[in-house]
């Protein structure tokens, strides 16, 4: 048997202590790191859900993904006004580096890309985009087909209508523990891929419902970190 002294034996136990904790700390050193608190709420099944409450002023939600276990970025979608026979939608993000962005879209025919499940339906009056500085850039109609894939992605999951119900159990996120889920598998063709997500949504939150997705092979995760119906606009 090996003897080692107390002084050597301490070293060996804070080396291992310290290679464990490493990973935690550095995650913790991320600016997203204080966004996955988790909030100890529940929410029961209640009604099964197929597509989201009707949107109202001030519905909001908070969402955060991870990409191979690290943070990546959190969003929060608002719904800011209705304008004409469109909805104003504004959508902040944060990066991993703590960097800030906002946008705000005025979407047109929302009612009728969910009623059809397509949101090709949408369509885009103006958008505006500000930078981490503070400035704002304007894009009227007119200008949109420039920035219609970035566009594309701010408002597509927005446009939820499942026509089946398929139990996805219980799902804990930091917003809190979620039961009735309905789990909603997509399948989208991006550059010639195939990428495969699960979904799972619950009619507690607003906006599209959405608790948590996760890419097929685990390494893309995005979660519902918080949500309500008082949101403010932060332009």
């Amino acid at each position: 048997m090996i003897k080692m002294s107390k002084k050597t034996a301490f070293a060996v136990f804070a080396l291992a202590a310290f290679a464990c904790l490493a990973p935690l700390s550095a995650q913790d050193k991320s600016p997203l790191a204080k966004y996955w608190k988790e909030s100890g709420k529940s929410f029961p099944a209640g009604k099964n859900f197929v597509k989201p409450a009707k949107w109202a002023v001030g519905q909001y939600f908070l969402t955060g993904t991870k990409v191979k276990g690290k943070y990546e970025s959190v969003s929060r979608t608002l719904v800011v006004g209705k304008e004409g026979n469109g909805w104003i939608i504004e959508v902040n993000t944060i990066d991993k580096k703590g960097k800030e962005t906002a946008s705000q879209l005025y979407l047109k025919g929302y009612e009728a890309a969910l009623e059809a499940n397509d949101y090709q339906k949408v369509t885009i009056g103006w958008m505006k985009m500000k930078d981490e500085t503070g400035a704002v850039q304007e894009i009227t109609e007119d200008q949109m087909a420039l920035f219609n894939m970035f566009a594309k992605s701010t408002y597509e999951n927005l446009v939820v209508n499942i026509s089946k119900f398929t139990d996805g159990g219980e799902v804990v996120v930091p917003a809190g523990t979620f039961a009735g889920t309905n789990l909603y598998k997509t399948s989208t063709k991006i550059m010639g891929m195939t990428i495969e997500t699960d979904c799972w949504f619950n009619s507690a939150v607003p906006v599209n419902g959405m608790v948590k997705s996760q890419s097929k092979d685990g390494k893309t995760v995005t979660e519902l970190l918080d949500f309500g119906f008082d949101g403010k606009s932060r332009f």
